[in-house]
């Protein structure tokens, strides 16, 4: 053997370290076994220049990043502009690489791995597998070519929260899942091994350490991945098991919320580091349990366990109305309710939000929207804040329906969706209208436009009647939820009239559909799923008659607090002209 062979079988395989003393059955600076068939990891070549041509074709245009056992490329194609990720890495004496070809020997555009897998692998691009496009030795170093490589190691992230580390662990379950039930252990999850792209979806980069199910680690050994690489598989006898990579993903998931790798020394907790929600981390301590059945036995059982896992949804809700520079009198009204309860320790957040526009003479409007809005929020609270207040341990103020919704507890131990429940609040604003409008005659042409919006926890219900409407801000993409009961959104959707030429038009204002006009009321209702980080807008018509959906969705891309946001929507409003009252409700989900 020589002496290079000598020194690295010295190493300890997990930290490189060679301080420890000859008969040491551990490592002195990580702890790990040092009585181990698994391969020191090679370090990365010392990065080429750009210019550099790889493969006879691929020109190097810049290092992207360094990583412990690799370099990472941008370059492109020869005589093209097709841009490309190369990965450069090290060949050890015992190439770690064996058994598992990325890609067909000479390069092929059909990039495809040896054995078992290649069946597998369009499989593992579909779900997040960098397509290899070809590959190439020089000397000591041996180069992969990818597709272009677009978003960045997590290695280059910081800290995240529990509900994207969720996201994230989530999709690598899936892929984990996909190699396990082709008879493969991936091996291979630890930061510089996964990409998140602008969309935030999980990429692989390759699989040189996957290996069969039950193989023996000596039989076909890899380099671990400090931190990452299970514990059980650093012993003598080890075998490949799907449990192994249960450890990585939960060791990835720790260095998501912590910003830094796990320590098998350390078991008190994240805290201070991060604080992180308790079950979360009891999950995590489970995850990463050094005895491989004290943990999920399967990737499927780790899955399902971040899937039921209750993060806490909070609402943050801001608001800001003014009468504009034209009109004397405020003729809207807005209200924002929350209410939250806490069952088993499982949180439950309930938002309200209303904003109605009202109509008629001298102060007729006021008063048609203060009763629409006093109406709808009595008639929802009441059911909800006395379910809340007689709810036992049996009873909970929420649970699904069979079609994908959510009905609530109610009084009298009853439920009700939450689309009837908006429904009915809003045939009750109706009632009481026309009501008042009958007992005063004299306030003709009494009436009110209303947008409810009811968030549980994740979920939107919204209920619409008239022209004040509802926006969703979900990344850069603004949604109009609402649909105007107007004149001109008639001749909008029969296309004759466009949607800029509709804020000019005189009878914008004129609308077929209000609280008031008629016993019998139709409602509009939508329902939606909301992620983290989406944002909700509601408003009367003197904001939109202002401004444009572009300028509304600029606003509130630059004030992600929704208090700032609904200020400087009525304050731009304003600017524009401010010809009718302005209110805004902006609710962000966190």
């Amino acid at each position: 053997m020589d002496e290079k062979s000598k020194q690295l079988q010295e190493a300890c395989p997990n930290c490189g370290s060679s301080d420890s003393e000859p008969d040491a059955t551990f490592c002195q600076t990580c702890r790990s076994k040092l009585d181990s068939a698994l391969l020191h990891p090679p370090a990365p070549p010392g990065a080429c220049e750009p210019g550099k041509t790889i493969a006879g074709r691929f020109v190097v245009q810049s290092l992207l990043w360094t990583a412990p056992t690799y370099n990472a490329y941008e370059a492109v194609a020869e005589g093209s502009s097709s841009r490309h990720t190369i990965i450069e890495q090290r060949l050890s004496f015992d190439d770690p690489l064996a058994g598992v070809s990325p890609v067909t020997p000479g390069g092929s555009a059909e990039g495809k791995v040896s054995g078992s897998l290649e069946d597998a692998a369009p499989a593992f691009e579909r779900f997040g597998l960098f397509k290899p496009i070809e590959h190439a030795a020089d000397g000591d170093n041996i180069y992969i070519v990818l597709e272009h490589i677009r978003g960045h190691a997590v290695a280059h992230f910081d800290q995240t929260d529990e509900k994207e580390a969720r996201a994230i662990g989530l999709q690598l379950c899936a892929l984990a899942e996909q190699f396990h039930s082709h008879g493969w252990v991936y091996n291979g999850f630890e930061p510089y091994g996964i990409v998140l792209d602008a969309e935030r979806q999980v990429r692989l980069i390759g699989f040189d350490r996957a290996r069969q199910a039950g193989t023996l680690v000596e039989d076909a050994p890899i380099y671990p991945s400090r931190g990452f690489t299970a514990p059980e598989l650093f012993g003598r006898d080890a075998i490949y098991n799907a449990r192994s990579d249960v450890y990585s993903i939960g060791a990835m998931l720790h260095f998501l919320l912590a910003g830094e790798s796990a320590s098998t020394d350390d078991t008190s907790g994240l805290y201070p580091i991060a604080t992180v929600f308790p079950n979360f981390e009891r999950l995590l301590t489970r995850a990463l349990a050094e005895e491989p059945g004290d943990r999920f036995q399967t990737i499927g059982d780790l899955r399902q366990a971040l899937t039921d896992l209750n993060l806490p949804v909070v609402l943050n809700s801001g608001h800001f109305t003014d009468v504009g520079l034209v009109r004397e009198l405020n003729e809207d009204s807005v209200l924002a309710l929350n209410l939250t309860q806490y069952y088993e320790s499982v949180q439950t957040q309930i938002g309200l939000y209303i904003v109605s526009d009202g109509m008629g003479g001298e102060a007729a409007g006021e008063v048609a929207s203060r009763v629409t809005v006093r109406a709808v929020a009595e008639w929802v609270t009441e059911k909800l804040i006395s379910a809340s207040l007689k709810s036992t341990r049996e009873e909970k103020i929420v649970a699904p329906t069979q079609t994908g919704g959510l009905r609530l507890s109610v009084a009298n131990g009853h439920e009700m969706a939450t689309t009837e429940m908006l429904k009915q609040a809003v045939i009750a604003a109706n009632r009481e209208v026309m009501a008042y409008a009958v007992a005063n005659p004299h306030e003709r042409g009494l009436g009110a436009t209303v947008t409810v919006a009811m968030l549980v926890g994740e979920m939107l219900t919204m209920a619409h009647v008239g022209d004040s409407r509802c926006y969703l801000l979900s990344g850069d993409r603004l949604e109009q939820l609402s649909e105007d009961h107007s004149l001109v959104q008639k001749m909008v959707n029969t296309g004759n009239l466009s949607r800029s030429d509709a804020r000019i038009h005189p009878y914008r204002n004129v609308i077929y559909r209000s609280i008031g006009a008629d016993e019998q009321i139709e409602i509009d209702i939508v329902r939606r799923k909301l992620v983290s980080g989406d944002m909700l807008m509601l408003c009367s018509d003197g904001l939109n008659g202002m401004l444009g959906d572009d300028q509304i969705r600029d606003i509130l891309l630059v004030n992600p607090d929704p208090n700032a946001a609904a200020k400087e929507l009525v304050v731009a409003a304003n600017a524009a002209g401010g010809e009718d009252n302005i209110s805004v409700l902006v609710v962000r989900i966190d």
